[in-house]
């Protein structure tokens, strides 16, 4: 992330007015472009090809497909791409870029076993359940594969900083799918579902075929140490489990409305949802996406720096240098994530009342406007959640993340378990409930760690002492924890 935090400072240090909102649309463009891009392009689909002609059904059958599509691809690939996300990133500080190419075909490889065996099973039931043909579940597999390795492939691309280039990809790919799908209708005369699932296929393999051939022309070495790479995954567990736990977490409400609530809808025999919840949460995460936004510039043009400030202060710095920098860090750290919510609660008012006064020209009507405050309350939430998590990898607090996330996603399922009996008004307390214990335990955890930062940081070690048996002349290591100063006033 760091390189988005060069850009960002260089844009936010020019003066003037249109400096400062270029900034913002740069942070905007390369932390959610990319998804708002899918976004419009779908919204383009339905509005040219002649969507509304389409049968109910059918229309279930496409936003069924692509929304199940879409959440198991975020939680397959997500706990992959962490764990080679930080694998390359030590290469790359270490200088060892002939191993990059090494991970990138290691997770090609596992994430092609993990495709497999989540998209046949589920290809299978369609095609003897669901009575689907062959075609159309083709193309929702190499769709779901698509989107599984541009996942991927975006995750290398931004360890090489070209954020642009990911924008450029998606941009072009997008585009090519709108016309591929156009042509499907108008030209071929397939369904407008067919021509939509058949541009959003086009469209998310060459943006994952795009990504990967920059990767290759960037990294040509090749040192094949696929065991060093499949060992971080060892190494690196409490990292893999926190990206599963938070990410299984995002959708773990969903899923107990889909088989226990009384939006409940079967669609086709397999595809299992419950559209009305799942709108609902679909426009909360629309509305406190900008925390991400916000974060990035924050973090990366403000936080990053006093961070490396301290950590650096160790060489050649006296300890009241140190327990400064410290100081000044913490201080950082609280007046941005206090400035992150303060101004995230004052775009969902704006939202909300948007929401309220253009609600029947939208669509937005009934339930869906009665679940939405509380919804949106929980993802801001989230997306905080989210954010402290990252302060705790900042902090080398791995246990501490991996906490954090089982208790949002064991709350938010059982909160949901009980919630899933409530009124409309309050469907969305569970996951309300479960991420506000996981906030909660977020901000005490993250405030004793900075309480305790220099040992945390300096003074872990370990001393092994090698002693012999007696009898056996084999040798027992002895391990002892050796604090060697603090600079915290006792």
């Amino acid at each position: 992330m760091a390189g988005i935090g060069f850009e960002l400072k260089k844009l936010f240090n020019r003066e003037g007015i249109l400096s400062t909102v270029f900034a913002g649309l740069y942070a905007t463009i390369v932390t959610v472009g990319p998804t708002l891009m899918v976004i419009v392009c779908m919204n383009l689909m339905y509005y040219i090809l002649p969507y509304m002609n389409v049968p109910y059904r059918e229309k279930e059958i496409l936003s069924s497909t692509i929304l199940y599509v879409f959440i198991f691809a975020l939680i397959v690939s997500s706990p992959v791409n962490i764990i080679l996300s930080r694998y390359t990133a030590d290469k790359i500080y270490q200088e060892d870029y002939d191993s990059v190419l090494s991970a990138f075909d290691t997770g090609n490889f596992v994430l092609a076993i993990l495709t497999v065996l989540t998209g046949v099973p589920f290809g299978i039931a369609m095609y003897f359940i669901g009575k689907f043909s062959l075609a159309y579940i083709m193309a929702s597999y190499l769709f779901y594969a698509g989107l599984i390795f541009s996942f991927y492939g975006m995750t290398f691309i931004t360890l090489l900083k070209e954020y642009r280039k990911i924008t450029y990809s998606f941009l072009l790919s997008l585009v090519v799918g709108l016309l591929f799908a156009c042509a499907l209708v108008f030209w071929w005369e397939l369904s407008a579902i067919n021509g939509i699932l058949g541009g959003m296929t086009l469209s998310f393999n060459m943006i994952a075929m795009m990504l990967m051939s920059r990767i290759r022309r960037n990294f040509k070495a090749h040192n094949r140490n696929t065991r060093e790479v499949l060992r971080y995954f060892k190494k690196c567990w409490k990292l893999l489990l926190s990206s599963f736990f938070y990410t299984l977490g995002l959708y773990s409400h969903n899923f107990i409305f889909w088989f226990f609530s009384s939006y409940q809808v079967l669609v086709a025999k397999v595809f299992l949802s419950a559209p009305t919840y799942d709108m609902v949460t679909y426009l909360a995460m629309l509305s406190n996406i900008s925390i991400l936004v916000i974060f990035v510039v924050n973090v990366e043009t403000k936080f990053h720096t006093a961070y490396k400030t301290y950590c650096e202060s160790i060489i050649g710095a006296s300890g009241k240098d140190i327990l400064r920098a410290k100081q000044k860090m913490i201080e950082v750290l609280r007046k941005e994530f206090l400035y992150i919510v303060q101004l995230q609660i004052m775009i969902n008012i704006c939202v909300f009342v948007l929401v309220i006064a253009f609600a029947s020209d939208l669509g937005i009507t009934g339930r869906i406007l009665t679940m939405y405050p509380v919804m949106s309350m929980a993802y801001m939430l989230i997306y905080l959640v989210q954010c402290m998590m990252i302060f705790q990898y900042y902090l080398d607090d791995g246990g501490g993340a991996v906490l954090v996330s089982l208790i949002f996603v064991l709350g938010s399922t059982v909160g949901s378990l009980v919630s899933v009996h409530f009124a409309p008004v309050f469907a969305g307390c569970g996951v309300l409930f479960g991420v506000f214990l996981s906030f909660t335990f977020a901000f005490f955890r993250i405030r004793y760690m900075l309480i305790h930062l220099d040992e945390h940081i300096y003074c872990r070690g370990n001393i092994v002492n090698m002693q012999k048996r007696k009898g056996f002349g084999r040798k027992k290591e002895e391990k002892r924890k050796v604090v060697v100063y603090s600079f915290n006033k006792l």
